[in-house]
């Protein structure tokens, strides 16, 4: 103001109710997808029950996620500057890395090489246990920074395992793998909604452990999203540092005014994180099928986090030189709470922010598989990724570590030949096909089984000589493309996709 006052607001508890709400929000729509997805899955086709124990392992693993996921939002996002906050998401990778450094097998080429670079992913994610934790002793709260991280990374354990891995625990993790394919959604029916229970019950414990009572939760949830006071309070600052940088150094003047709160604020927060969310799922399963992987997902979903601290370091200059800048489409009482230091290197530095990079370099390894798609075009949801849907909260890292790294198998070129066989020879023997297929399932089949093939079959009734030519010149062009296909394959061992 003009006599060199500022102002600062308390917010009430209406509005930390709204918030929590909204975050419970976000995360439970992607699982209600996966619910729907599973439950029409299994009303309209066939379903598998799975065995108890690999239920088991997939309640657990997947109650883990949730809760870390919970412990993260709820405890220890509010308690560090947004900066550090959106660095903290890349270093949810330490249960992948593990796994997948265990996995590897000695048919790999520069297996040693690669399981040196995985041991310094490794080391990499450890750090983001701790470095947070150390330099702010005084909050005991980030010290929940293990939990949380290594419960939100048991959450993508499947795509990392490998039943041809020499360690023995981590082949029959593989072997579960193999059976949640055929019992994926059964299973999926009830996780879903267990997650959504896991989440709001860490919502509670949060809550409870920080305020002692959540009767305010509900008590005060219909006033939170309906118009309410918000009370701004005239200050005078007695230092050089500004209000949001040290509180202590303010003195109250007495001039209080309250204004009108945007209740709807919280709610189309939410509504765009969801939709933005649901879009960047689509747009990237799309790209994954039209084969434009590399480019349009890839590339995107690494640099998500860089760009989004860009753009977050930038915003809190433009609110620190003028706290109105972004009055025009949101409350001047709500901003992120920016990094503690005025100055850049001052806070790479001092807060060793730089030791981020270490943790995008890592998480880039650890995801190294998203660059090198191996899906055939059009490829079915589950051959591209893990889960049916994606984490509503950390979407960056679940369309990385959800993608499937084994995502079709590789044709061999001595499987063609089972290939070569005519539709005559299948027939005459097909007693004996229909008995091996019986007696061992699942054992015979091999690579180039994943090849579709189409047969086609035409009836003539009541045609014109007209249309009877064209059917004719439309079996023959599509003999000769097949007999080129073909001989390119059977002569010259070359592998088609589309043969």
């Amino acid at each position: 103001s003009d006599r060199g006052n500022s102002y600062v607001v308390e917010l009430p508890d209406e509005e930390r109710v709204a918030w929590i709400w909204m975050l419970l929000l976000a995360f439970a729509v992607p699982e209600l997808g996966t619910l729907f997805r599973s439950v029409r899955i299994c009303f309209f086709k066939s379903w598998r029950r799975p065995p108890f124990l690999d239920f088991a392992l997939v309640f657990l693993m997947e109650t883990f996620h949730a809760a870390g996921t919970g412990l993260l939002v709820f405890a220890i996002m509010p308690e560090m500057d947004v900066v550090k906050g959106a660095m903290l998401t890349n270093s949810l990778c330490l249960v992948p890395g593990v796994l997948g450094m265990l996995s590897r097998t000695n048919k790999e080429g520069q297996r040693f090489v690669k399981v040196l670079v995985d041991l310094g992913a490794i080391v990499a994610q450890c750090t983001g246990l701790v470095v947070w934790p150390l330099l702010q002793p005084g909050n005991a709260t980030l010290w929940t920074i293990p939990v949380a991280v290594l419960c939100i990374s048991c959450g993508w354990w499947e795509n990392y395992v490998n039943k041809q891995s020499p360690i023995g625990f981590i082949k029959t993790l593989g072997r579960v793998k193999e059976r949640l394919k055929r019992t994926r959604y059964f299973t999926y029916m009830f996780i879903s909604v267990w997650k959504i229970i896991v989440m709001f019950t860490m919502m509670l414990l949060v809550v409870l452990f920080k305020y002692g009572n959540v009767s305010h939760l509900f008590n005060l949830l219909p006033k939170a999203l309906s118009e309410h006071q918000i009370t701004v309070s005239e200050v005078k600052i007695l230092g050089t540092n500004t209000p949001v940088d040290l509180l202590s150094e303010l003195n109250p003047t007495g001039d209080t005014e309250f204004e009108n709160s945007a209740h709807k604020f919280a709610l189309y927060t939410c509504m765009v994180q969801v939709f933005a969310a649901y879009i960047c799922y689509i747009f990237g399963k799309f790209a994954c099928k039209i084969m434009i992987q590399g480019f349009s997902y890839a590339f995107p979903v690494s640099l998500t986090v860089p760009v989004t601290i860009s753009l977050v370091i930038a915003a809190c200059g433009l609110r620190k030189d003028d706290p109105c800048y972004f009055g025009s489409f949101m409350p001047h009482y709500i901003f992120f709470e920016s990094p503690p230091l005025d100055l850049l290197n001052q806070f790479v530095f001092q807060q060793h922010a730089w030791i981020w990079l270490l943790w995008l370099l890592s998480q880039t390894w650890i995801t190294l598989h998203i660059w090198t798609p191996k899906c055939e075009r059009l490829a079915t949801t589950e051959k591209l990724f893990v889960t049916p849907m994606y984490q509503g909260l950390l979407i960056d890292q679940s369309m990385a570590m959800n993608r499937r790294r084994d995502d079709e198998a590789d044709v061999k070129t001595e499987d063609l030949t089972e290939l070569e066989k005519g539709v005559d020879e299948y027939y005459e023997t097909i007693s004996i096909h229909t008995d091996a297929s019986g007696s061992t399932p699942g054992k015979s089949v091999k690579s180039s089984d994943y090849i579709t093939r189409i047969y086609a079959c035409c009836t003539m009734w009541h045609e014109t000589k007209e249309e009877m030519m064209e059917m004719l010149k439309s079996i023959l062009r599509m003999d000769e493309d097949q007999c080129a296909r073909r001989v390119a394959q059977k002569y010259l061992r070359v592998v088609d996709p589309d043969y």
